[in-house]
């Protein structure tokens, strides 16, 4: 490897890591302390692991899917937000938009000397358009994060119905089904590995 690649990447690298100190702003909005919210870093591994489990279990169904792409998408669904802040979902909507382009500059700004530079690029587009398979459950992984996330916090409990409301986007029964078992509570986390 070139010293000056190398560079790059550590350059990128290094800046990612302010994801681990910036607060979901959604979360804070809805009345979340600082060490209730998550982080966007925190929310990406989660959200990429989640994507990447839910696509191996479709195309286990039979569905045509990349569960690589998958998982590369999730992972770099949100590192936008390391240049221009995260911007909660209730204010995205508010502002018609607008957010996608500005978080879409920030990629570009980002990754501007990795070679990889051009598939970060079309897989944050892709994210934000919605449109494949691929991006739609990543956008559901990602709101059953966020649901995962505020399930737990007294503050959270008035925006749970937000969640009820947001699988129209990816349109998978399968969505719904997740909503509707985390706010239950009758899935819980695994503890089975506690017991022997």
């Amino acid at each position: 490897m070139k010293i000056n690649d190398l560079k790059n990447i550590l350059k990128v690298f290094l800046t990612l890591q302010w994801t681990k100190e910036l607060p979901r702003q959604g979360f804070i909005a809805l009345g979340f302390k600082r060490n209730e919210a998550d982080s966007v870093a925190a929310h990406s591994f989660t959200t990429a692991l989640l994507s990447y489990f839910l696509a191996k279990q479709l195309q286990k169904d039979g569905a045509e899917i990349d569960p690589d792409k998958v998982l590369k998408m999730a992972l770099v669904h949100d590192i936008g937000e390391t240049i221009v802040g995260d911007v909660g979902t209730f204010v995205k909507g508010m502002a018609g938009g607008v957010f996608k382009d500005i978080e879409e500059e920030g990629v570009k700004a980002l990754v501007e000397g990795l070679d990889s530079k051009e598939e970060i690029i079309k897989l944050v587009e892709e994210y934000n358009d919605r449109t494949s398979l691929e991006a739609r459950v990543v956008k559901a992984a990602d709101n059953l994060d966020a649901l995962a996330q505020a399930k737990g916090v007294p503050a959270a409990q008035d925006a749970l119905k937000y969640f009820k409301k947001v699988y129209h986007i990816t349109k998978f029964d399968w969505h719904k089904m997740g909503v509707d078992l985390i706010l239950s509570g009758s899935i819980e986390p695994a503890r089975d590995w506690q017991k022997k």
